[in-house]
């Protein structure tokens, strides 16, 4: 999505609100957990490694009187090494600068970095709500009160919200907090559509996660899926074939395994997961193929749906 449709037209008063909420944060900051925690649904991966987002994923939660539309962001870094990182900051970037009714800041519970006050100021508007949700609040039960006050000193936010986006504390007080900086107008979508991407899309997201699980070190990063095939048939699975791209060989081989064990347990993996997703069996195969520091080459990014 590239724009806010709420810059289109005025909207009629209705006394139903809705809006778009961006959630904004630090790498590995919670973000994917609070939106899956906030719409009931596992919607983005999540991994304990920094940098699984890489794309601005919607989610939207539908209640009686208002819809929500929250945009998960890539995690703000400072000083982006390659063009990959360079591209998904210009996401979380522009979702701040144009997509947002209200912003929810996922906060460590500490003292905020003057350095990201600082980047976080000049990317939002002042004129759009800010809420800064202090995560983890549950793994630091002294100290809070002055945690609160050093991000309501440093960026005047609309409210500040103790939570734990893992085990959902907090996130009801949230919700109510959200809602009330919401427009009045009418729904975007209609209701129980739960997000703008299609099937596949959420498949290649499945099998990024399961690779942050089962390797380490730089594999996980350096990995790209793309869904070659995804074909429906009445009363069979679902054929899904994808294609894993690597920079390196030696990347390929240890996604393979010795006598190809990990890729089995990686496709295996997988179409569980698929299969939960999507609620019917698949059947899954997987190819890795090496195509060289693809984070560096635009044309790649562009190819695997970073660049527009």
């Amino acid at each position: 999505m590239d724009t806010n449709p709420a810059e289109e037209a005025p909207r009629p008063k209705t006394g139903f609100r809705s809006g778009f909420v961006v959630l904004a944060g630090r790498p590995n900051a919670g973000k994917s957990t609070l939106l899956n925690a906030l719409l009931g649904s596992k919607l983005s991966i999540v991994s304990a490694k920094p940098q699984t987002t890489r794309h601005k994923i919607l989610g939207i939660l539908n209640g009686p009187d208002f819809q929500i539309c929250f945009l998960d962001t890539p995690g703000l870094l400072v000083g982006p090494k390659d063009d990959l990182r360079q591209t998904l900051l210009r996401i979380a970037r522009g979702a701040l600068r144009s997509d947002a009714d209200a912003v929810v800041l996922l906060a460590e519970p500490q003292a905020p970095d003057p350095e990201f006050v600082s980047e976080l100021s000049a990317l939002k508007s002042p004129d759009i709500p800010l809420i800064v949700a202090v995560n983890k609040a549950d793994q630091k039960p002294l100290g809070l009160d002055e945690v609160e006050a050093a991000w309501t000193a440093a960026l005047s936010p609309k409210a500040v919200v103790r939570i734990s986006a893992l085990k959902g504390t907090g996130v009801p007080a949230l919700l109510e907090t959200i809602k009330g900086l919401l427009p009045e107008g009418e729904p975007y979508y209609e209701r129980g559509q739960l997000s703008d991407r299609y099937e596949r899309f959420f498949v290649s997201e499945i099998i990024r996660e399961k690779i942050f699980e089962l390797f380490e070190e730089e594999v996980p990063h350096a990995c790209a899926v793309q869904i070659e095939q995804f074909r429906e048939a009445k009363g069979r699975p679902d054929e899904i074939m994808a294609t894993v791209f690597v920079e390196r060989d030696s990347q390929k081989g240890i996604l393979i395994g010795k006598a190809g064990r990990m890729i089995r347990e990686l496709r295996e993996r997988s179409a569980n997961s698929a299969e939960a997703f999507l609620g019917r069996k698949v059947r899954l195969e997987i190819t890795i193929k090496v195509r060289k520091d693809w984070r560096k080459d635009p044309r790649s990014l562009k190819e695997f749906g970073y660049l527009g």
